[in-house]
């Protein structure tokens, strides 16, 4: 290497060194921070990163990123520990749920009759609760007939009559089964009248006022209930294994990429010719939060690679390929190319 250039090199490390030790490093952060806002303030969010940039990047690191055994085992263990603090475990819901929140809360749900028709519905006209319906109504006018009721009592002999048949039905079994199939063949075919009457029952039960009181009536046990009681009926294990079986199943699908694809489009097609500032700022993002965190987080972290040696290392191997540069030796020489 050139004399000159050595001592050119020895002096620009150490002038780098000194701008990012002490004092001078805020300021040096600062001032960073700060021509970077300048530079979002002039470009759009396309001419930083294009649609491509940002679809490669969530495919190659969210889609493409397979979550580890030992990733959930830690999840599982930060959350269980977060549940299990001993601190909280009698802590009272009304601290994480005020009553205001609750209120809001309950009254998006009061406010919403078509989708609270459209779930009563789907529940109530499913073939599941047909089933238990028929089910239900087949063993109520078993029981009814055969067994003591006001009508065997007040009509004279048919509590006699019921004994004995009891006793039939118990000697003729095929009897006993192919009238049961019957009844309940017939339940089946026109428990659908029932149903929808039920479901007419149940629309006019959650009305919003007596959604409001049945509210207004669970808030006070709501908001003692300890969070010790909440948690520990949540199984983490179990919980965390489905959501990893879920995810590498969904992510892989066409549905994922496309919808992903979708999303991006849409994105950009609302802010994507906007300047990167301004968008940040409808985020509630501003220069002075960006400013502040650079410091906050760049100090630390530049301190300890000063500390090092690190940034000694790297930024002295960057300056001697520029000053063993053929280039820069035929400056230095006085003989430029």
């Amino acid at each position: 290497m050139h004399p000159i250039a050595q001592q050119l090199m020895n002096a620009q490390l150490q002038f780098v060194l000194k701008e990012l030790s002490g004092d001078a490093l805020s300021g040096h952060l600062q001032n960073e921070a700060n021509a970077y806002c300048d530079l979002l303030e002039r470009i759009s969010v396309r001419q930083l990163f294009s649609e491509e940039v940002i679809a490669g990047w969530i495919g190659r690191n969210i889609l493409g990123y397979e979550p580890t055994e030992a990733l959930r085992q830690q999840a599982v263990m930060l959350v269980e520990m977060g549940l299990n603090n001993p601190n909280h475990q009698q802590m009272p819901m009304r601290q994480l749920i005020n009553r205001q929140i609750y209120d809001f809360m309950v009254e998006r749900l009061v406010s919403r009759p078509a989708l609270r028709s459209e779930v009563i519905h789907s529940v109530l006209g499913s073939p599941i609760y047909h089933r238990m319906l028929s089910d239900l109504l087949f063993h109520a006018i078993q029981d009814y007939l055969l067994t003591e009721n006001p009508l065997s009592r007040n009509v004279p002999g048919m509590s006699s009559l019921l004994k004995a048949g009891k006793g039939m039905m118990g000697k003729i079994g095929n009897l006993e089964q192919t009238m049961a199939a019957t009844l309940k063949k017939y339940l089946q075919a026109n428990v659908k009248s029932t149903a929808a009457f039920s479901e007419s029952l149940v629309s006019k039960a959650l009305n919003e006022d007596q959604l409001r009181a049945f509210a207004d009536q669970l808030w006070p046990h709501l908001e003692a209930f300890e969070l010790g009681q909440a948690s520990r009926h949540l199984e983490i294990e179990g919980l965390s294994y489905m959501a990893m079986v879920f995810w590498n199943q969904i992510r892989q699908t066409d549905f994922m990429r496309q919808q992903v694809a979708y999303l991006i489009k849409g994105w950009y097609a609302h802010a994507g010719d906007q300047k990167a500032m301004d968008v940040l700022l409808s985020l509630g993002i501003t220069r002075k939060q960006i400013v502040r965190e650079v410091v906050a987080v760049g100090t630390p972290l530049v301190n300890a690679w000063v500390e090092s040696g690190y940034f000694e290392r790297r930024i002295a191997e960057h300056l001697e390929s520029f000053f063993n540069s053929p280039e820069t030796t035929a400056l230095l020489s006085g003989s430029p190319e």
